[in-house]
Protein backbone atom coordinates (compact mmCIF):
# COMPACT_ATOMS: atom_id res chain seq x y z
CA UNK A 1 0.00 0.00 0.00
CA UNK A 2 0.65 3.75 -0.67
CA UNK A 3 -0.06 5.75 2.61
CA UNK A 4 0.12 9.33 3.31
CA UNK A 5 -0.13 10.45 7.26
CA UNK A 6 -0.97 14.38 7.83
CA UNK A 7 -0.28 15.95 11.09
CA UNK A 8 1.40 18.53 12.98
CA UNK A 9 4.67 16.96 14.55
CA UNK A 10 5.20 18.75 18.21
CA UNK A 11 7.84 18.75 20.85
CA UNK A 12 5.60 17.78 24.33
CA UNK A 13 6.49 18.59 28.02
CA UNK A 14 4.45 15.98 29.81
CA UNK A 15 3.31 17.08 33.66
CA UNK A 16 2.71 13.78 35.48
CA UNK A 17 2.75 15.07 39.40
CA UNK A 18 6.39 16.14 39.98
CA UNK A 19 7.54 14.52 36.97
CA UNK A 20 7.99 16.38 33.89
CA UNK A 21 9.05 14.32 30.64
CA UNK A 22 10.60 16.32 27.48
CA UNK A 23 9.88 14.01 24.23
CA UNK A 24 8.45 14.41 20.51
CA UNK A 25 4.61 14.36 20.11
CA UNK A 26 1.72 14.90 17.80
CA UNK A 27 2.58 13.05 14.47
CA UNK A 28 5.31 10.93 16.33
CA UNK A 29 2.71 8.88 18.22
CA UNK A 30 1.29 7.71 14.52
CA UNK A 31 4.19 7.04 12.90
CA UNK A 32 5.84 4.93 15.52
CA UNK A 33 3.18 3.27 15.27
CA UNK A 34 2.58 2.65 11.38
CA UNK A 35 6.43 2.14 11.53
CA UNK A 36 5.63 -1.14 13.76
CA UNK A 37 3.12 -2.20 11.80
CA UNK A 38 3.71 -1.58 8.14
CA UNK A 39 5.26 -4.29 5.76
CA UNK A 40 7.73 -4.27 3.65
CA UNK A 41 5.69 -3.78 0.29
CA UNK A 42 4.34 -0.93 2.32
CA UNK A 43 5.61 2.99 1.29
CA UNK A 44 4.35 5.61 3.50
CA UNK A 45 4.48 9.20 3.62
CA UNK A 46 4.72 12.26 5.91
CA UNK A 47 2.84 15.29 5.55
CA UNK A 48 3.64 17.32 8.27
CA UNK A 49 6.51 20.40 9.03
CA UNK A 50 9.77 19.74 10.84
CA UNK A 51 12.44 22.38 12.62
CA UNK A 52 16.64 21.97 12.75
CA UNK A 53 16.54 22.91 16.16
CA UNK A 54 14.15 19.90 17.40
CA UNK A 55 15.06 17.43 14.32
CA UNK A 56 16.72 15.39 16.92
CA UNK A 57 13.42 14.34 18.64
CA UNK A 58 12.47 12.93 15.53
CA UNK A 59 15.04 10.96 13.59
CA UNK A 60 15.92 7.96 12.80
CA UNK A 61 12.26 7.34 12.86
CA UNK A 62 11.24 9.62 10.88
CA UNK A 63 14.18 8.02 8.19
CA UNK A 64 11.89 4.99 7.49
CA UNK A 65 9.48 7.27 5.84
CA UNK A 66 9.14 9.06 2.85
CA UNK A 67 10.23 12.28 3.16
CA UNK A 68 8.75 14.32 0.10
CA UNK A 69 6.02 15.95 1.51
CA UNK A 70 7.99 17.72 4.87
CA UNK A 71 8.29 21.28 5.60
CA UNK A 72 10.83 23.20 7.35
CA UNK A 73 9.64 25.70 9.64
CA UNK A 74 11.96 27.85 12.04
CA UNK A 75 10.19 25.99 15.28
CA UNK A 76 7.81 23.25 15.93
CA UNK A 77 4.89 23.76 18.15
CA UNK A 78 5.46 23.26 21.95
CA UNK A 79 2.61 21.44 24.02
CA UNK A 80 2.87 21.16 27.77
CA UNK A 81 0.22 18.12 28.69
CA UNK A 82 -0.86 17.97 32.76
CA UNK A 83 -1.89 14.51 33.39
CA UNK A 84 -4.50 13.92 35.76
CA UNK A 85 -5.49 10.46 37.43
CA UNK A 86 -9.19 11.11 36.12
CA UNK A 87 -10.58 12.91 33.13
CA UNK A 88 -9.28 15.03 30.29
CA UNK A 89 -5.59 16.25 30.13
CA UNK A 90 -5.29 20.26 30.60
CA UNK A 91 -2.89 21.69 27.96
CA UNK A 92 -1.01 24.81 27.14
CA UNK A 93 0.32 25.60 23.79
CA UNK A 94 3.84 27.59 22.61
CA UNK A 95 4.41 28.62 19.12
CA UNK A 96 1.66 27.42 16.92
CA UNK A 97 2.59 27.65 13.64
CA UNK A 98 0.86 28.00 10.22
CA UNK A 99 -1.32 25.56 8.57
CA UNK A 100 0.47 22.63 7.07
CA UNK A 101 1.15 23.56 3.27
CA UNK A 102 1.39 20.91 0.33
CA UNK A 103 1.47 21.05 -3.25
CA UNK A 104 -2.04 19.36 -4.81
CA UNK A 105 -0.05 17.92 -8.21
CA UNK A 106 2.59 16.44 -6.15
CA UNK A 107 0.31 14.48 -3.98
CA UNK A 108 -1.74 13.47 -7.07
CA UNK A 109 1.10 11.66 -8.62
CA UNK A 110 1.06 9.67 -5.87
CA UNK A 111 -1.86 7.61 -6.29
CA UNK A 112 -2.34 7.41 -2.58
CA UNK A 113 -4.18 3.83 -1.17
CA UNK A 114 -5.09 6.00 2.09
CA UNK A 115 -4.70 9.14 3.87
CA UNK A 116 -5.06 9.31 7.90
CA UNK A 117 -4.75 13.30 9.01
CA UNK A 118 -4.35 13.39 12.58
CA UNK A 119 -5.19 17.33 13.79
CA UNK A 120 -3.15 17.37 16.42
CA UNK A 121 -3.25 20.89 17.56
CA UNK A 122 -6.46 21.70 15.43
CA UNK A 123 -4.72 24.44 13.01
CA UNK A 124 -2.75 21.33 11.31
CA UNK A 125 -5.47 21.97 8.05
CA UNK A 126 -8.42 23.75 7.59
CA UNK A 127 -11.64 22.01 5.98
CA UNK A 128 -10.78 23.25 2.61
CA UNK A 129 -7.30 21.89 3.18
CA UNK A 130 -9.13 18.48 3.74
CA UNK A 131 -11.39 18.76 0.88
CA UNK A 132 -8.36 19.57 -1.32
CA UNK A 133 -6.74 16.34 -0.56
CA UNK A 134 -9.64 14.45 -0.84
CA UNK A 135 -10.30 15.24 -4.03
CA UNK A 136 -6.38 15.04 -5.12
CA UNK A 137 -6.73 11.43 -4.48
CA UNK A 138 -10.16 10.00 -3.64
CA UNK A 139 -8.42 7.51 -1.18
CA UNK A 140 -10.47 6.70 1.86
CA UNK A 141 -9.53 9.22 4.34
CA UNK A 142 -9.49 9.01 8.06
CA UNK A 143 -10.19 11.75 10.35
CA UNK A 144 -9.11 12.04 13.89
CA UNK A 145 -10.72 15.34 15.29
CA UNK A 146 -8.30 15.94 18.13
CA UNK A 147 -7.95 19.12 19.11
CA UNK A 148 -10.23 20.36 16.64
CA UNK A 149 -12.68 20.33 19.53
CA UNK A 150 -10.43 22.91 21.67
CA UNK A 151 -9.88 26.61 20.91
CA UNK A 152 -6.78 28.25 21.68
CA UNK A 153 -7.44 31.02 24.36
CA UNK A 154 -4.55 34.21 24.51
CA UNK A 155 -2.84 32.87 27.00
CA UNK A 156 -2.27 29.42 24.95
CA UNK A 157 -4.43 27.44 27.04
CA UNK A 158 -7.51 24.82 25.49
CA UNK A 159 -10.71 24.33 26.34
CA UNK A 160 -13.70 21.62 24.75
CA UNK A 161 -16.19 23.91 22.69
CA UNK A 162 -18.25 23.28 19.96
CA UNK A 163 -16.56 22.55 16.66
CA UNK A 164 -18.33 25.01 13.69
CA UNK A 165 -19.67 23.93 10.49
CA UNK A 166 -19.25 20.89 11.19
CA UNK A 167 -21.30 19.50 7.37
CA UNK A 168 -17.83 21.44 5.90
CA UNK A 169 -15.22 19.55 7.95
CA UNK A 170 -16.65 16.19 7.58
CA UNK A 171 -17.90 16.29 4.03
CA UNK A 172 -14.38 14.80 2.42
CA UNK A 173 -14.14 12.16 5.61
CA UNK A 174 -14.88 8.48 5.65
CA UNK A 175 -13.92 7.23 9.01
CA UNK A 176 -14.49 9.85 11.93
CA UNK A 177 -12.17 9.51 15.61
CA UNK A 178 -12.93 11.23 18.19
CA UNK A 179 -12.52 10.35 22.57
CA UNK A 180 -15.61 10.79 24.21
CA UNK A 181 -15.41 14.44 25.12
CA UNK A 182 -14.52 15.09 21.73
CA UNK A 183 -17.58 13.84 20.09
CA UNK A 184 -20.23 15.85 22.03
CA UNK A 185 -18.30 18.62 20.33
CA UNK A 186 -19.29 17.60 17.04
CA UNK A 187 -23.18 18.83 17.01
CA UNK A 188 -25.81 19.95 19.32
CA UNK A 189 -28.25 16.36 19.98
CA UNK A 190 -27.81 16.09 23.65
CA UNK A 191 -26.49 12.21 23.32
CA UNK A 192 -23.38 10.45 21.49
CA UNK A 193 -25.48 8.15 20.02
CA UNK A 194 -27.88 11.36 18.22
CA UNK A 195 -24.78 13.10 17.65
CA UNK A 196 -23.20 9.88 15.56
CA UNK A 197 -26.69 9.55 13.75
CA UNK A 198 -26.29 12.90 12.18
CA UNK A 199 -22.75 12.39 11.37
CA UNK A 200 -23.19 9.18 9.43
CA UNK A 201 -25.89 10.90 7.86
CA UNK A 202 -23.78 13.19 6.61
CA UNK A 203 -22.40 10.14 4.19
CA UNK A 204 -19.36 8.67 6.99
CA UNK A 205 -18.73 5.14 6.78
CA UNK A 206 -17.39 4.56 10.35
CA UNK A 207 -17.25 6.49 13.41
CA UNK A 208 -15.14 5.94 16.31
CA UNK A 209 -15.39 6.79 19.73
CA UNK A 210 -12.67 6.16 22.02
CA UNK A 211 -13.74 5.79 25.81
CA UNK A 212 -10.41 5.21 27.59
CA UNK A 213 -10.36 2.99 30.36
CA UNK A 214 -13.82 1.54 28.95
CA UNK A 215 -12.39 0.01 25.31
CA UNK A 216 -13.72 2.01 22.59
CA UNK A 217 -17.45 2.10 20.30
CA UNK A 218 -17.40 1.89 16.72
CA UNK A 219 -20.82 3.24 14.72
CA UNK A 220 -21.85 2.44 11.35
CA UNK A 221 -24.95 1.86 9.67
CA UNK A 222 -26.33 -0.84 7.63
CA UNK A 223 -29.59 -0.98 5.39
CA UNK A 224 -30.16 2.80 6.66
CA UNK A 225 -30.07 1.83 10.40
CA UNK A 226 -27.38 2.85 12.46
CA UNK A 227 -25.32 -0.03 14.53
CA UNK A 228 -22.93 0.21 16.74
CA UNK A 229 -20.52 -2.25 18.20
CA UNK A 230 -18.41 -1.87 21.50
CA UNK A 231 -15.22 -3.01 22.36
CA UNK A 232 -14.04 -3.75 26.09
CA UNK A 233 -10.75 -2.48 27.41
CA UNK A 234 -7.82 -5.21 27.94
CA UNK A 235 -7.19 -5.52 31.62
CA UNK A 236 -4.15 -4.18 31.16
CA UNK A 237 -1.54 -2.02 34.18
CA UNK A 238 -2.16 1.34 32.35
CA UNK A 239 0.75 3.80 33.38
CA UNK A 240 0.91 6.19 30.32
CA UNK A 241 -1.92 8.33 29.11
CA UNK A 242 -0.72 9.86 25.83
CA UNK A 243 -0.48 8.74 22.67
CA UNK A 244 -3.24 5.75 22.82
CA UNK A 245 -5.51 7.70 20.85
CA UNK A 246 -3.36 7.87 17.95
CA UNK A 247 -1.96 4.47 17.95
CA UNK A 248 -5.68 2.94 18.27
CA UNK A 249 -6.67 4.82 15.13
CA UNK A 250 -3.21 4.04 13.06
CA UNK A 251 -4.17 0.53 13.92
CA UNK A 252 -7.35 0.42 12.88
CA UNK A 253 -6.76 2.52 9.65
CA UNK A 254 -3.80 0.30 8.52
CA UNK A 255 -6.13 -2.88 9.63
CA UNK A 256 -8.96 -1.56 7.75
CA UNK A 257 -7.44 -0.92 4.57
CA UNK A 258 -5.76 -4.53 4.67
CA UNK A 259 -8.96 -6.56 5.31
CA UNK A 260 -11.92 -4.07 4.76
CA UNK A 261 -13.21 -6.17 7.86
CA UNK A 262 -14.01 -3.31 10.57
CA UNK A 263 -15.17 -5.45 13.12
CA UNK A 264 -12.02 -7.21 12.94
CA UNK A 265 -10.36 -3.85 12.64
CA UNK A 266 -11.68 -2.55 15.71
CA UNK A 267 -11.08 -5.14 18.03
CA UNK A 268 -7.35 -4.77 16.69
CA UNK A 269 -6.92 -1.42 17.24
CA UNK A 270 -8.61 -1.68 20.78
CA UNK A 271 -5.46 -3.84 21.46
CA UNK A 272 -3.33 -1.26 19.83
CA UNK A 273 -4.10 1.38 22.60
CA UNK A 274 -4.05 -1.09 25.52
CA UNK A 275 -0.75 -1.72 24.54
CA UNK A 276 0.38 1.54 24.57
CA UNK A 277 -0.99 2.51 27.61
CA UNK A 278 1.43 -0.06 29.49
CA UNK A 279 4.51 1.43 27.88
CA UNK A 280 6.80 3.48 30.26
CA UNK A 281 8.82 4.57 26.90
CA UNK A 282 8.18 5.64 23.62
CA UNK A 283 10.85 3.52 22.91
CA UNK A 284 9.21 0.48 23.34
CA UNK A 285 6.08 1.00 20.41
CA UNK A 286 8.32 -0.92 17.99
CA UNK A 287 6.85 -3.93 20.02
CA UNK A 288 3.38 -3.25 19.03
CA UNK A 289 2.76 -5.25 16.36
CA UNK A 290 3.63 -8.39 18.82
CA UNK A 291 1.83 -6.84 21.50
CA UNK A 292 -1.59 -6.37 19.46
CA UNK A 293 -1.03 -10.34 18.88
CA UNK A 294 -0.62 -11.24 22.45
CA UNK A 295 -3.49 -9.66 23.84
CA UNK A 296 -5.42 -10.41 20.28
CA UNK A 297 -4.94 -14.10 20.76
CA UNK A 298 -3.43 -14.89 24.21
CA UNK A 299 -5.15 -17.84 26.33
Amino acid sequence: MKLLFVGSSVEDFIHSGETILNQPGGLFYTASAVDALMGHEDKCYLLTNMSESQKHHFFPLYDNFELDFVNQVDKLPVIHLFIKEHGERDEKYENLTDPIIFDESKISEKNFDGILVNLITGYDLDCEALKRLKSTTNAPLFLDIHSLTRPMKSDGTREFAKIENIEEWFSSVDILQANETEIMCCGTAETEELIVENILNLGLRIVLVTKGNLGARMYYKTEGETNSIFAKAHPVKTINKVGCGDLFGAAFFMSYLVNNDPIKSLYYANAAGAAVSTYDSIALIKNLKKDIDTLLYEK
